[in-house]
């Protein structure tokens, strides 16, 4: 949900400015599409019986939510000169600062 409102928050950005639109993309994208790919792989396994499988999935997550940060940094930076920077690491943090606040609400909540 949160990367469709940063989509939407993009698209609105972008007849402004292009710049300013993509680097808000870029910057939302390079924190939730690893996060997003982390979550799916690292909680397949549920259970008692899968718990030494499941406690290896969590670190190859890990693994390759590090690496595909990396990827998407590298990618950014190699086409720098399309985007704003300043605007890429704030939409960068605020991404990351609303994913932990989003987390935190949701395991707050009573089941």
């Amino acid at each position: 949900m949160l990367w469709l409102a940063a989509v939407v928050l993009a698209v609105a950005v972008m007849p402004i400015d292009s710049k300013w639109g993509l680097s808000l993309l870029w910057g939302f994208s390079v924190c939730l599409l690893p996060a997003i790919c982390f979550s799916w792989y690292s909680f397949k396994y549920r259970g008692a019986r899968a718990a030494v499988t499941a406690v290896s999935a969590f670190y190859r997550a890990e693994a390759i939510k590090f690496f595909l940060t990396a990827l998407l940094f590298a990618a950014v930076f190699h086409r720098a000169d399309k985007v704003n920077l300043l605007v890429f690491f704030l939409a960068f943090i605020a991404a990351q600062i609303f994913s932990w606040l989003l987390t935190a609400l949701t395991l707050k909540q009573p089941r």
